[in-house]
């Protein structure tokens, strides 16, 4: 019978001796089988939360369960699980087979089961042929593939990685992002993985985690999250470049910006606006909802700062809407704007996003009603 390893974090809290609260009554389920990202800024507790499930941070408070098991006292050696650090942890004296071989040299394992398991895993990661080189002789990725295929060969409940990616070069993360994630789909095995890149996130996750100051703002499937942000962290975290924000006003239901121009309300969030006359919003747009040149009906005019060319795109920086920072819209790659245009820009109002207010915890109008569902005093858990 298969062993189910789902993880459960009941009203978990991490207080330390200096009275910083680092992880605030955190209620979280990870499914069997699932890839779940957590993600935030530095110090968000992110990586706090995926200590104290690999036992090597105490908790101050809740109740952590790696399948039906609860782990609050359990040794971390005896939790069944793998972690991956940011650093390859590699001993540079040891060839590859041997430093994948460690730990089931250390179970005192008979020598041809652990030769069986070290050839496994490194057929399944393309390491059959460097076997028997150092650690030094290897490339970034490829020291990484080792550090995995030394958690591969234990066959764990649950592998955990904390920032795994983040010493390689651009080129070699999108490669060992695909590695992971067909990975994760091979061997069929709860992940828990923890990132600042929200691409990362956005790439790897079933569902990814949204982390700030100790507290979980959204949980749920990555397009859910981008598309339904739940508060004006989450749609600013998410999305490269970030969300503009546009200061307004609700007049006569509309929406008036710093700038002077009025905008209709977006539908989502029409009803919402009406008891808000007269208040101050936020309007939110990404950047791919901007379109230069556009016939739509609403309308802003914005004066050409900087064109990036990104190759199959442009990234247009714009002033003039009553900003401290310049809108950013993507344009077609065959856009031509000169530094100092004044450039009609068109809004897809459908795609819009109007926050009740201006601070990070500003909630989002224009979401579906009933979503997200809220399950506990943090959790925002967002259906996929």
């Amino acid at each position: 019978m298969p062993r189910m390893a789902d993880i459960t974090l009941t009203r978990i809290d991490k207080l330390y001796d200096n009275g910083f609260h680092a992880v605030k009554a955190v209620d979280l389920h990870i499914a069997d089988h699932e890839f779940m990202v957590l993600v935030g800024p530095s110090g968000c507790g992110k990586t706090t939360i995926l200590r104290m499930i690999a036992g090597l941070e105490e908790i101050s408070g809740g109740e952590i369960r790696i399948g039906s098991r609860v782990v609050n006292q359990v040794e971390p050696k005896d939790r069944d699980i793998a972690f991956v650090f940011q650093n390859y942890a590699l001993y540079p004296h040891m060839t590859v087979r041997e430093n994948m071989a460690y730990a089931l040299s250390l179970r005192k394992l008979p020598k041809a089961e652990i030769t069986q398991k070290v050839d496994e895993a490194a057929r399944l990661l393309s390491l059959h042929e460097q076997l028997e080189k150092l650690p030094k002789q290897l490339s970034g990725g490829q020291r990484q593939r080792v550090a995995l295929g030394r958690a591969i060969v234990r066959h764990p409940q649950v592998f955990l990685f904390d920032e795994p990616l983040s010493n390689l070069d651009a080129k070699l993360r999108g490669e060992m992002r695909y590695e992971l994630k067909t990975l994760q789909q091979r061997l069929q095995t709860t992940m828990v993985y923890v990132t600042h890149d929200q691409i990362e996130a956005m790439t790897l996750g079933d569902r990814i985690t949204v982390m700030n100051k100790g507290v979980i703002q959204q949980v749920g499937a990555p397009t859910a999250i981008y598309d339904h942000p739940w508060n004006r962290f989450v749609a600013g975290f998410l999305g490269t470049p970030t969300m503009n924000f546009l200061a307004a006003t609700v007049v006569g239901g509309a929406l008036r910006l710093a700038s002077g121009a009025t905008l209709a309300a977006p539908p989502a969030a029409a009803e919402a606006l009406r008891s808000r006359e007269g208040r101050s919003v936020v309007l939110g747009i990404r950047p791919e909802h901007l379109v230069a040149r556009s016939a739509a009906a609403a309308q802003v005019e914005v004066c050409v700062e900087l064109v990036e060319a990104m190759g199959d795109h442009q990234l247009v920086y714009g002033s003039g809407l009553g900003t401290a920072r310049p809108v950013v819209l993507r344009a077609d790659s065959h856009l031509r704007a000169a530094l100092g245009e004044r450039l009609s820009v068109g809004l897809d109002l459908a795609a819009c996003h109007v926050f009740d207010g201006e601070g990070e915890d500003a909630a989002n109008l224009c979401l579906p009603p009933g979503y997200p569902q809220i399950q506990g005093p943090a959790l925002r858990q967002t259906a996929a």
